[in-house]
């Protein structure tokens, strides 16, 4: 059956955003699973549960794990191929001859959970982990900009790890709520009436939506934004 692997990043950004709701049905047009890794489980549950500021999170996705929406990937070999590709990731690019540390072992657990389930996808909201899939140079210019310095890339770790996850698509929280308002699950949160007190809702509710998203950490860029807010011009009115 197919599968997509989430990080906790995602997940938590849809919880603070109130949009927890899409995936069960995102799932249910998928026509497949949804998976986290024992590590997201403990960031998103476990954590949480021991904190005051954070409890009510986990609370309120803990339903959608108990209830199958989100499963537990459950197999010894993943973690074994996520402490090889974070030591891979993380001497693959250097500084001033000092490695850079860009992944950590929770990221690369996603990773290797797709591998292990030949999963079509992750979900990460954050940039290193999806450069690092998507385009290892972008990442080199990027951490370069970063650091204000030369960044040198061991094109052989590149091209091993490349071998290994390139093939993995990424999605990010921010395509997750795009698609849900492109399939109308967004809807819940226009009342009738209210356009009489509001124009253009449809249009503000998108907006809003992309915008607090982007403002709860998933790496997306305002022309991004807007682009999509163009694209789905049609579904706005």
């Amino acid at each position: 059956m197919s599968s997509i692997v989430f990080d906790a990043g995602p997940i938590i950004s849809l919880t603070l955003n109130n949009l927890l709701h899409i995936l069960p049905e995102l799932k249910l047009r998928y026509n497949g699973d949804f998976y986290i890794t024992r590590e997201v489980y403990r960031e998103l549950i476990e954590q949480p549960l021991g904190t005051k500021k954070y409890k009510f999170e986990a609370m309120q996705i803990l339903p959608y794990i108990a209830s199958g929406t989100l499963k537990i990937v459950e197999h010894d070999g993943v973690k074994a191929v996520a402490a090889g590709l974070e030591h891979s990731a993380n001497r693959a690019f250097s500084a001033e001859r000092n490695h850079i540390r860009i992944v950590h072992p929770a990221d690369m657990e996603v990773v290797a959970a797709a591998l292990h389930l030949s999963s079509e996808a992750v979900v990460f909201d954050e940039r290193t982990t999806r450069t690092l899939i998507e385009d290892p140079i972008a990442l080199k210019n990027h951490l370069a900009r970063k650091l204000h310095t030369d960044v040198i890339m061991d094109e052989d770790k590149v091209k091993d790890i490349s071998k290994q996850i390139g093939h993995l698509k990424v999605i990010r929280s921010f395509e997750l709520v795009a698609l849900a308002f492109e399939l109308g699950f967004l809807d819940k949160f226009i009342a009738p009436g209210e356009e009489i007190y509001v124009t253009g809702l449809k249009s503000k509710l998108l907006e809003g939506a992309l915008w607090s998203i982007k403002l709860s950490g998933c790496s997306v860029s305002q022309e991004e934004i807007e682009e999509t807010l163009s694209l789905l011009g049609d579904k706005l009115l």
